[in-house]
């Protein structure tokens, strides 16, 4: 069996609706970033600590674990907002500008012979275009942007102010795919 090392419910849904059987057992793994810089290498360390974590608990099962990462034109990483203000900081940077979003990927099994361990990261970029005062306040009053990566949902009312996606769209909404699929054809095929 997949267990989902997340509570996320786009993770979940994504595994849904591809139709793959899952159990979803969260992480509570510290999401310091263990003195790294660069964010492919935070998002893939992350996913890995969060697969390791719950693989432990289930060693015969295959372990998703999964981390991602909103950064910023001047090279910030976008956390999950601690609040209004917060997000709103984070929303205004990406006005007429980009944002780079990075996803660690996990697929561990402690006690399969062979290739046991993948670990990778996908970046899509998003373009932004402009959008008013009145535009973010709205979004903000939506509450959309609550406990979510760079205070944005590319599949809710945040998505009307990307004009482009350079990337894997899935990434963004939270499971980069064409790694997951890339990961189990290479431990199943």
């Amino acid at each position: 069996m997949l267990i989902l090392a997340s509570q996320s419910p786009q993770r979940k849904k994504i595994l849904k609706d591809l139709g793959i059987k899952f159990k979803a057992v969260p992480s509570h793994v510290d999401e310091t970033h263990d003195g790294l810089k660069r964010p492919y290498a935070i998002a893939r360390n992350l996913a890995y600590k969060k697969a390791y974590e719950i693989a432990c608990m289930y060693p015969d099962d295959w372990v998703l674990g999964c981390d991602t990462l909103v950064v910023l034109k001047d090279g910030r990483i976008a956390e999950k907002p601690k609040d209004r203000a917060d997000a709103k900081r984070t929303i205004k940077a990406y006005r007429n500008s980009y944002c780079d979003v990075y996803s660690g990927l996990a697929l561990l099994n402690l006690t399969a012979r062979g290739r046991n361990k993948f670990v990778g990261y996908e970046k899509t970029r998003l373009f932004f275009s402009d959008f008013t005062e009145s535009d973010i306040e709205e979004y903000l009053d939506s509450e959309e942007w609550c406990n979510r990566s760079g205070s944005m949902t590319l599949e809710g009312r945040g998505g009307k102010w990307v004009k482009k996606v350079d990337g894997c769209y899935w990434n963004v909404v939270g499971l980069p795919v064409d790694l997951l699929k890339k990961f189990l054809l290479k431990r199943f095929s």
